[in-house]
């Protein structure tokens, strides 16, 4: 038994021995029993243990329940190797005397002596509970609890402790390792930051809050945790080690070097350091000394590849196949080989990640990554199946529960996403998750927005950026969104893109290598789209008719494809261009790079803020000149982009205001539209003929029927009460909550389901425009394809321009084609014109005789004038970038730039 445990238990004992302390009653006669116990006392304070048992036994056959005599000889028995009988006698001696606090503790600490953990526990409880006045046993109490794995109770006595004595440094310290381990960490800091204050010299307890702040996802407050550390322990490595991985995972790549540099100067071979500055300075001599710092170890490889993986994904997969070869049966390696294949596109990545799962079939890391890859690789049943293993391994795990939303999401199934989507956020607010809770709510703000709901969309996003202000994709959505939300003030929306860059990392400019100035040389223009693929799809749609009716002499045309899918339409594409590069893979520095090296002209981006856009490559301005093509329905925000395709009727004049780029605009249409292959044509007669009565149509994208949408065609179908409305998106007629939220809205304007028809999207786009009269475009925010498509199959389009660029698709689409009477101004002159094609049926069959040929031989789908008069855009552009002036608006003259 240890001495301290002798020398608190005597002074207890003379304590009560003092003449101002009233001793317990004793019975007559007892003197001589008191004399022993004293000399008893003083032979167990000098070691002398024999002779003080045998006093102390002596004492016992007088007054066999002597308290002091059961408890003292207790622990004599404990410390001779009797440990259960003394814990007995310790137990006979609490029997004599409940409530001295001295027996609880010892007997506690025997109990520990003998594992018995739990019982100890609650010795020391009851010792706190007979001394409310001394912090130890509830500090005892906290260590048992503590290996028990109790770290709630821990805590609990711990904070007992600290009341008691608030300048002790060591329980403070216990406290914050006891709330850290709760996942409390933002308390938990604040106690290590308390336990440092105490005893400045508590280097631990300093390191220590700066992990809990890391983990509580306040990383500017753990960097300067960690510098202020490094400035009080210069001579010490793990602070500035937490300096480059914080400084890194921000963003900081400047912070992160100069906190390598000075790791560095403390150890001329440290790892992290070597790997920081080999990563951020893209150094292959330092990516070298990594290697050959440890040339058989496989972690620092993998630790590589995995900062390299989604920036240089392509080095990464070198590296994990490095690892690889060092472990073979690594199955970190094994999944980051896969991963990284499948981003790259490499056929049967997968295989890679099956083996990784059948190495540790318990991992949920590694199922998880199985399930990215699957998803990747375009499989996402597999996909789905992985991503439930992992979350079936770990309920609670936060990422597994976006993937699952994720997954939903990219199946159409929004309303269904929802769900996992929710509980995503609400475990990563539990967690103080920073890295998966803003992908849960930038995901919701999705889900919300293919459900039609933008005010919804909208919060979830803002709520995201909260959490990741710098994340570009969180952005780029919520300014997608704001895109649809007609509460949206049209100057608030453009300031927002606006505040896009100002989120983006600082690159210094570089100059750029063109050919030549010469004004009338043979342009290299690049296309970057991720919609080099899909059929029918809107790269097929409007981008392939541009690229193919390039007059070949005048311009020169690269493709950078940003999109991992191929198909038929891809290889049109490809086919089409001069040089075609797959970039999807590429960083954004890397793409930088590649497009200087190719010495484009003029970048054009298809993209803007939309799905798979690179919007932080675009503001790099790789190129002496970039353009925005109008499929992303506004300005891009950014001060890289010179111009912006238009024409005077999707940008009256005025609309310059709202647009960081010049309008180009054309004389004929902003679009040009090529029909998909079909062998579905306009009917002879019009559906009504059949039905008996009116059938109206819309097969936009939800996100485009928005509740003012509802409420007018509500009104419509209530006007003309024999009508019915046929509404085909993704997701749509399966009897899902889609289907569900959608009839409740009309409901509430009091028509029922019966007026309505829910229908999923169907492989021939074309064949369901047999079964409408009319189709009807949403208010405030247009069709696009949809128009054209209605148009093709000789089904007049009902609109109603709107105040911005994406509400005024419908009236330039019309226009061209000659049927502009059906632009409507207003809610008014929207129903009076609905009510009319549904009743007049000569306007009807006005409106639809030879729709078909009309729009062949209009604007809309003249190839090659739109080609040349784009091209003749860009020769005005590029002619005044030579002669050093800015950029400027103009429009394009007709028959401009024609051979």
């Amino acid at each position: 038994m240890a001495a301290s445990i002798i020398r608190r238990t005597t002074r207890e004992y003379r304590q009560r021995m003092k003449p101002n302390h009233r001793p317990p009653y004793r019975p007559s006669g007892t003197a001589d029993a008191q004399a022993l116990l004293t000399r008893a006392v003083t032979h167990h304070q000098n070691g002398q243990l024999a002779e003080a048992a045998t006093l102390y036994e002596q004492v016992l056959k007088r007054l066999p329940r002597q308290a002091d005599a059961l408890h003292l000889s207790g622990l004599i028995k404990a410390q001779t190797g009797a440990l259960a009988e003394g814990i007995e006698r310790i137990r006979q001696a609490m029997k004599a005397d409940p409530k001295q606090p001295i027996f609880h503790a010892n007997l506690g600490r025997l109990l520990e002596e003998a594992e018995r953990w739990e019982e100890a526990a609650t010795a020391f409880r009851n010792a706190a509970r007979l001394a409310p006045l001394d912090p130890s046993p509830a500090r005892m109490e906290a260590a048992v609890r503590t290996r028990l794995g109790q770290q709630g109770p821990a805590a609990q006595a711990l904070l007992r402790a600290m009341a008691l004595e608030p300048a002790d440094a060591g329980s403070a310290g216990d406290l914050g390792d006891a709330l850290y381990d709760c996942g409390r960490f933002l308390p938990a800091a604040d106690w290590y930051g308390r336990a440092a204050r105490l005893e400045p010299h508590r280097v631990l307890a300093a390191f220590n809050r700066g992990a809990a702040l890391r983990d509580a996802g306040r990383p500017d407050r753990a960097e300067a945790a960690f510098r202020a550390l490094a400035g009080l322990a210069p001579q010490m490595m793990e602070p500035l080690e937490q300096c480059v991985q914080i400084r890194q995972q921000v963003g900081n790549g400047a912070g992160a070097l100069a906190a390598a540099r000075r790791l560095l100067t403390l150890d001329p071979g440290h790892p992290a350091a070597v790997r920081s500055l080999g990563v951020s300075e893209s150094d292959p001599v330092w990516l070298a000394r990594l290697v050959r710092l440890e040339p058989l170890a496989d972690e620092p490889v993998l630790a590589l590849a995995g900062q390299l993986y989604g920036r240089r994904t392509a080095e990464a997969e070198r590296a994990y196949r490095h690892a690889l070869a060092l472990a073979p049966a690594s199955g970190l390696a094994l999944s980051g080989l896969g991963l990284a294949r499948a981003t790259l596109g490499v056929e049967r990545a997968t295989r890679w990640s099956l083996r990784a799962v059948r190495v540790a079939p318990g991992d949920a890391a590694l199922a998880a990554n199985a399930g990215s890859a699957f998803q990747l690789a375009s499989q996402p049943e597999a996909a789905l199946s992985w991503h439930r293993r992992a979350l079936a391994l770990m309920p609670d795990d936060t990422a597994a529960w976006v993937n699952i939303g994720t997954l939903l999401l990219d199946a159409n199934a929004a309303e269904e996403a929802i769900q996992p989507l929710e509980r995503a956020r609400r475990l990563g607010e539990m967690e103080q998750d920073g890295g998966q809770l803003p992908l849960a709510y930038s995901n919701l703000g999705v889900a919300w927005m293919a459900l039609g709901l933008h005010g919804e969309a909208v919060a979830a996003f803002r709520a995201a950026l909260d959490r990741a202000p710098d994340d570009a994709t969180i952005r780029s959505n919520m300014l997608f969104c704001l895109c649809f939300d007609d509460r949206a003030d049209p100057v608030g929306v453009f300031r927002e893109h606006r505040a896009f860059e100002r989120h983006l990392p600082a690159v210094p400019a570089a100059p750029h290598a063109v050919e030549s100035r010469d004004p009338d040389r043979r342009l290299r223009v690049g296309y970057l789209s991720p919609d080099f693929q899909r059929y029918p799809g809107p790269g097929y749609h409007f981008l392939l008719p541009l690229i193919e009716g390039h007059d070949r002499r005048a311009v020169e045309v690269t493709c950078y494809h940003n999109d991992r899918s191929r198909d038929a339409t891809t290889e049109r594409f490809q086919a089409a261009a001069d040089r075609w590069r797959d970039v999807a893979a590429l960083s954004d520095e890397d793409l930088d790079r590649r497009i200087r090296q190719d010495r484009i002209d003029i970048l054009v981006d298809a993209g803007g803020h939309m799905s798979r856009n690179r919007m932080p490559l675009v503001a790099r301005g790789p190129a002496p000149l970039q353009v925005s093509l109008p499929l992303y329905p506004n300005t891009t925000g950014l001060s890289a982009v010179d111009y912006q395709i238009a024409d005077p009727r999707v940008a009256p004049p005025g609309a310059d205001v709202l647009h960081v780029e010049k309008l180009i605009r054309l004389p004929g249409c902003v679009l040009c539209y090529r029909p998909a292959e079909s062998g579905f044509a306009p009917p002879d007669r019009p559906p009504i003929e059949r039905n008996g009565n009116v059938t109206f149509g819309s097969f936009n994208n939800i996100t485009k029927v928005n509740a003012a949408t509802i409420a007018l065609w509500a009104r419509l179908l209530a006007l003309v009460p024999t009508a019915r409305l046929v509404l085909k998106w993704r997701g749509l007629g399966s009897g899902g909550g889609a289907d569900r939220r959608l009839l409740a809205a009309f409901a509430r304007h009091g028509i029922g389901a019966e007026r309505l028809e829910l229908r999923g999207i169907t492989p021939d786009p074309y064949q369901d425009y047999l079964t409408i009269d009319v189709a009807l475009d949403p208010v405030f925010a247009n069709g696009g394809t949809t128009i054209c498509d209605a148009l093709w199959m000789g089904v007049p389009v009902l609109n109603q321009s709107g105040p911005t660029k994406i509400g005024r698709w419908g009236a330039t689409m019309l226009d061209a084609v000659g049927i502009a009477d059906l632009v409507t101004q207003d809610d008014d002159g929207y129903l009076a014109q609905g009510v009319r094609l549904a009743s007049d049926r000569g306007f009807l069959d006005a409106q639809r005789e030879g729709l078909r040929e009309r729009m062949r031989r209009s604007a809309l789908m003249d190839e090659a004038g739109y080609a040349r008069a784009v091209e003749a855009g860009y020769r005005t552009a590029w002619r005044r970038w030579c002669a050093g002036l800015p950029p400027a608006a103009f429009d394009v003259v007709e028959g401009e730039g024609r051979a």
